[in-house]
């Protein structure tokens, strides 16, 4: 290929290959994941031809997790007002940024999307504050 013809290619090569990368990290993720799941399916096949008996950990994936529960998430009490006091922050910098960029554009607008989105999540948190645990 001579010059002449890159030139012509590279503008299509450029939003090809970012396209590209977050398919083949995609796959990726599947593939580890078969392979994972192969070699447990394989690890229950060799324990019970040993008879030996199949730990219930290794069928629900919670001895993978490194947590000793039902391998469940324990969520923050504080994880929505961490969340929302993120998002506020992060929409009144937009609103601030866009304004400085253009007054009297209506740019700074994009930033009431993060900035309610934050206000609901303070909101939730108040609300499950208030609630008894079950």
């Amino acid at each position: 290929m001579d010059s002449d013809t890159f030139k012509h290619i590279a503008p299509f090569l450029i939003p090809l290959v970012a396209l590209l990368i977050p398919i083949v990290a995609i796959v990726a993720h599947y593939i580890n994941k078969s392979q994972r799941e192969r070699a447990i399916h394989d690890t229950v096949r060799q324990l019970s031809a040993a008879g030996q008996p199949i730990p219930p950990q290794l069928l629900d994936g919670s001895a993978f997790r490194g947590d000793e529960d039902s391998g469940a998430r324990k969520a923050s009490p504080n994880g929505q007002l961490r969340a929302g006091a993120v998002n506020v922050g992060v929409g009144l910098g937009l609103m601030g940024m866009f304004f400085v960029m253009r007054p009297g554009s209506w740019l700074w607008g994009i930033g009431l999307v993060p900035l309610c989105l934050g206000v609901a999540l303070l909101a939730v948190w108040s609300y499950e504050k208030k609630q008894p645990a079950a």
